[in-house]
């Protein structure tokens, strides 16, 4: 009987694996859902881990458009998804709590900025550009202001008034698909797509909760803002002698350069003179303007809040609450050196104000 040698089983070779993607671009026929599946991640982590670059995901997850690029988590920072409650106090990094992150995590305040400023600005543009395009593809927007004559229509009177200012051939749209909006809506609107980007969405409910329970005012909002880290930035055209004679804006920088703050917010830079009245000898300093323009997203009031705006690039973006739904005029953008208000207040969101 031969001898026979005996070996050790061999252990068979193991199939190659492929990991998961940490990045996905976009393409037909893709879903969110799909593309979080490919990921081996969940769909509210995909949108969490994207909405800084895509604020529309904050709002609509199946409105993914060919060519994104959507990211895993954790292959770029996030902010966390449930903060707490709570005041965030910006700074270094460190340990915080509250809007600004977890107990126990490092936050970096910059970075919440970014993401606010970059979702702010790219909600301002695409609400801008679906009101207007609507009006050019149909003759009808998708806002009308609070105060103009479309608000006291029944529903029956709304329906003949879209039939009758529809352009021929184009699909008329319902009158409940038209959002009613104000200057503070507008702008609230906009400031909550923000924090949606940055992933605060629960701190963007306090303040909602807290801005609304007080009459929607503008200097509410502004004051929930700062506790948030954003700057407060003073603006008057010409400090000493405004052009409508109102005593209103030279005393308010006149309370602001002795350190007393504008209506209870401390300030933290200035945007003055930059407009001088014609003939009183104000010399123009354009150096605050030309800082604004840097900062890609903010939020404004006039006249302690009586008007209110958001903006970027140093332009003003307003509401006028008179519009109705075929208004191009209804959402309108002025450079603050010639916008109509005389002084007021601009906040914008932590570090993004350019330094000295």
């Amino acid at each position: 009987m031969p001898n026979r040698v005996q070996t050790s089983p061999v252990a068979p070779r193991p199939l190659p694996t492929t990991a998961p993607p940490t990045s996905v671009t976009v393409q037909s026929g893709d879903t969110l859902g799909k593309i979080a599946q490919r990921m081996g991640v969940s769909a509210d982590a995909l949108v969490q881990a994207n909405v800084g670059r895509y604020p529309g995901l904050a709002t609509n997850r199946n409105a993914i458009q060919v060519g994104w690029t959507l990211k895993a988590p954790g292959a770029t920072p996030t902010a966390p998804a449930n903060p707490t409650q709570g005041s965030w106090q910006p700074g270094g990094s460190g340990t915080t709590t509250g809007t600004g992150g977890v107990a126990g995590t490092t936050v970096r305040p910059n970075d919440f900025g970014n993401k606010l400023a970059a979702g702010g600005a790219q909600s301002i543009e695409l609400r801008t550009k679906k009101h207007l395009d609507s009006i050019e593809k149909t003759g009808v927007g998708t806002y009308y202001g609070d105060h103009s004559s479309w608000k006291s229509m029944d529903a029956t009177a709304k329906q003949e008034w879209i039939n009758s200012n529809v352009k021929p051939g184009a699909t008329a749209p319902s009158a409940g698909s038209i959002r009613e909006s104000s200057c503070i809506g507008w702008a609230m609107e906009n400031v909550g797509a923000a924090y949606a980007a940055a992933g605060k969405t629960e701190r963007w409910s306090e303040i909602m909760r807290i801005v609304t329970s007080k009459g929607s005012k503008g200097m509410d909002l502004a004051k929930e803002l700062k506790k948030d880290g954003w700057q407060a930035i003073y603006w008057n055209p010409d400090a000493k002698n405004p052009s409508d004679g109102n005593a209103e804006h030279s005393f308010s920088a006149l309370q602001v350069s002795r350190g007393k703050g504008y209506y209870g917010v401390e300030i933290d830079a200035q945007v003055t003179n930059y407009r001088p009245t014609e003939g009183k000898g104000t010399k123009q300093d354009m150096s605050g303007v030309e800082k604004l323009r840097d900062v890609p997203f903010f939020f404004g009031l006039a006249k302690g809040g009586m008007h209110t705006f958001v903006g970027r690039k140093g332009e003003v973006n307003e509401f006028h609450w008179a519009e109705m739904p075929n208004s191009t005029r209804a959402i309108e953008q002025t450079p603050l050196e010639k916008f109509g208000w005389n002084s007021g207040l601009i906040m914008v969101p932590p570090g993004t104000w350019p330094k000295d």
